[in-house]
């Protein structure tokens, strides 16, 4: 199988390959697919301890990816995420900067990140998916497992802006049954954690079968639902088997109250609800 000649396909190798990788090497797996613009400034102990793995891990990994070690797939990274960074001499592969110039690429790299962070999940990047909730009756929020803390706080919240809910966090009959009657008033946000989101799958093709809006909140860009048009990917930081919820529950609350920031300004400019729903609803 040809070597990943840039981050795109370094990206499709891993969605592509992932059941076939080992668990050691799916945890790193996710790890690169959802850190790539970190990846840059990590050596190969650095990615292993988050990625919960060994640093032999790491180098099999790359090098079973066709590189000849992790410095070659980091390089390829470097020069699409951040070409401005200078080589990397071999006692910065350890992680360490040895002069002014290294740490002020450091630090402007870090406030790149950030900034793509703040488009992707802030306001800006999440006004599409508040728009397509504005008006929607009911909203139906599907998660299991880890990711039900996370559907009970956008029940919670979207309750609160008068936006009926539905949680959906089994597929039990009851469940079935809303899932199987998903009107064309309705919206659908599946939140997916982990690695097999059986109940927000389930959720998410209801709702493009039902043809209403479909918002994903998953913890990996390897993750099916991310590949839907209004999905926003929230990496977890995965610590003794749980994954850490705080950024997911931070997007879930920025999404709510942009949901209801929207909502206010399509009351104040005279807007209707969807033409489908006022005729639901006369």
């Amino acid at each position: 199988m040809p070597t990943p000649t840039d981050v795109h396909a370094l990206r499709e190798r891993l969605r592509r390959d992932y059941d076939a990788f080992s668990p050691a090497q799916q945890a790193l797996a996710r790890y690169v697919a959802d850190h790539l613009a970190d990846i840059p400034l990590m050596s190969a102990h650095e990615v292993a301890r988050a990625a919960h793995c060994s640093p032999a891990t790491v180098v099999r990994f790359a090098q079973a990816l066709g590189y000849g070690g992790y410095p070659e797939m980091q390089q390829l990274v470097r020069r699409a995420q951040r070409p401005w960074l200078p080589p990397t001499p071999g006692e910065q592969q350890l992680g360490l900067f040895g002069g002014g110039d290294g740490l002020r690429a450091q630090l402007a790299a870090e406030r790149h990140a950030l900034e793509d962070t703040a488009d992707r999940l802030g306001q800006r990047g999440l006004a599409p998916l508040a728009s397509a909730l504005v008006g929607r009756r009911p909203v139906v929020v599907a998660g299991e497992g880890h990711a039900r803390p996370v559907v009970a706080v956008l029940a919670e919240r979207l309750s609160r802006i008068d936006l009926p809910v539905v949680a959906v966090t089994a597929l039990d009959v009851p469940d079935r049954a809303w899932l199987g009657h998903i009107g064309p008033t309705a919206a659908v946000v599946a939140v997916g954690i982990g690695r097999d989101p059986r109940v927000a799958q389930a959720a998410a093709r209801a709702g493009g079968d039902a043809g209403v809006p479909v918002l994903a909140l998953v913890d990996s860009s390897l993750s099916p639902l991310a590949r839907l048009s209004l999905a926003r990917v929230v990496p977890a930081d995965v610590r003794s088997g749980a994954p850490s919820l705080v950024a997911m529950v931070a997007v879930a609350q920025a999404l709510c109250a942009a949901v209801e920031a929207a909502s206010r300004r399509s009351a104040r400019n005279g807007e209707g609800p969807p033409r489908e729903l006022a005729a639901a609803t006369a």
